[in-house]
């Protein structure tokens, strides 16, 4: 009897699949690093994996993300891997290594920005928006200073932006410098905390699947350095495009550049010293690519000004870089490429699933059901017809199937009403069969509902 009870689906969880997660790679990659010829001087620059690491992380580790990352987005290497310059221009100097974008982000928010004194006047995030970044920025002492910022298909309401930028600062008195720093301010350890900050994911967006165009990307960037506001962005999904996938491509083929190396470019051409931090960081992770569980990634810096601020924090430079024994069985997947190969299965399983799901929501969903997003990354946005109730068609379903529904990616305090009609859909953890059932199995939901069934 128990085996007729129905399971529901999990079209929720933004996880890979058990059987993407690079095990086999990983296991081969611990054997040959614990089984070689180690570093043991405990002080170099390159660490053993049992030892504290550096406080930027193991300086090996960084060249190769440096070198890796260059490759993938079609840059030219600024500095060649055999020459090590000591500068905050170097691209191994503007790279930290961490335990994953979630710390990349609370570390950030922590190390740079002073909300509690009123300094950092505001914080924005883009919406609808990743639904567990806002108790990040709770904790960090924003509560209250939230602002949501319209996210549209392939760009942000820059107006809106400027205008709450506009407004706030007129009307909120100037905390001095001083005043800012001094809740977290230690002796010989300088700190560039900013006015206002930004939380955004400019490809394959966590919820909408939507990507920024490079138009947008560059007057972001630009407001942020007029407005002194840090943007934080998570650039987790960009290696994950869908084959034949070209929304986040240059004209030239080369994929969409971060904000960072826009900040980075606006730079050097204004002339950026190697004192000044840029307004920009990239945080990536390994989560999306190897598997959650590996609890590592990087922040890139448009200087290596703020990746010197993040290792020299407290816990950090006590305990040495964070993930120290995990990035060092990561880089040999890096140095041989291999972790291309990992990609390249992910990219081509999505892409088969996205467009089962794709399918099967246009053959079971009202013909005015919107769809954005499948064409990268983890998740597809669903806008139901205005007669559904999306709220309660997710409560009425969730015993057959899970999906998230838009309350959940709404920014604390500025909600935008993405609950009445919206849900988001995962293509990363159900197989491509059972999340079409799925799929069937929510527009069931929908006809109950439409016959007046509620959930209890």
């Amino acid at each position: 009897m128990l085996a007729n009870i129905r399971k529901p689906i999990d079209l929720l969880r933004g996880h890979p699949s058990t059987r993407l997660l690079a095990t086999d790679l990983i296991r081969e990659s611990a054997d040959k690093v614990l089984s070689s010829d180690l570093p043991q001087d405990s002080c170099a620059q390159s660490r053993h994996p049992l030892h504290y690491g550096p406080d930027l992380g193991n300086e090996d580790l960084r060249v190769e993300i440096g070198r890796w990352t260059a490759g993938r987005y079609g840059l030219k290497e600024a500095i060649p891997a055999s020459v090590r310059l000591m500068n905050a221009l170097n691209p191994r100097e503007r790279i930290n290594i961490t335990p994953g974008a979630s710390y990349g982000l609370m570390n950030t928010l922590l190390l740079c920005t002073s909300p509690v004194t009123g300094y950092t006047k505001q914080a924005f995030l883009l919406s609808p928006t990743y639904f567990l970044a806002a108790s990040v920025f709770q904790d960090a002492g924003f509560s209250g200073k939230l602002t949501a910022i319209r996210l549209n298909k392939n760009t942000i309401d820059t107006d809106s932006l400027m205008a709450h930028l506009e407004r706030i600062s007129a009307s909120t008195p100037d905390v001095p410098l001083p005043g800012g720093l001094e809740p977290i301010s230690r002796a010989g350890v300088p700190k560039r905390i900013y006015k206002f900050v930004m939380y955004c994911v400019p490809t394959y967006s966590n919820p909408t699947g939507e990507t920024w165009d490079l138009e947008t990307r560059r007057k972001v960037v630009e407001i942020a350095r007029k407005w002194d506001m840090l943007i934080i962005s998570d650039d987790v999904y960009d290696f994950l495009g869908n084959d034949g996938d070209t929304s986040a491509l240059t004209p030239d083929k080369k994929l969409m550049p971060r904000l960072v190396s826009l900040d980075h470019e606006i730079g050097e051409k204004q002339g950026m010293g190697s004192n000044e931090a840029g307004y920009t960081v990239s945080n990536c992770s390994f989560s999306k690519l190897l598997g959650p569980g590996i609890r590592c990634g990087w922040i890139e810096s448009a200087t290596g000004v703020l990746a010197k601020q993040m290792g020299e924090g407290g816990a950090n430079h006590s305990g040495g870089a964070p993930s120290q024994f995990a990035s060092t069985l990561i880089h040999p997947l890096i140095t041989s490429r291999s972790i291309d190969s990992v990609i390249s299965n992910l990219t081509k399983t999505y892409t088969a699933r996205c467009a089962d799901i794709v399918t099967a929501i246009k053959t079971y969903f009202p013909k005015e059901t919107t769809i954005y997003g499948g064409k990268g990354g983890f998740f597809l946005w669903i806008i139901l017809p205005g007669r559904y109730d999306a709220r309660e068609i997710t409560q009425l379903a969730a015993k057959d199937v899970t999906v998230l529904n838009g309350d959940e990616s709404e920014c604390p305090g500025d909600k935008l009403g993405w609950g009445n009609h919206c849900i988001r859909v995962s293509v990363s953890y159900s197989e491509g069969d059972v999340a079409v059932e799925g799929i069937k199995r929510f527009a069931e939901a929908m006809k109950r509902w439409e016959d007046g069934e509620r959930s209890s």
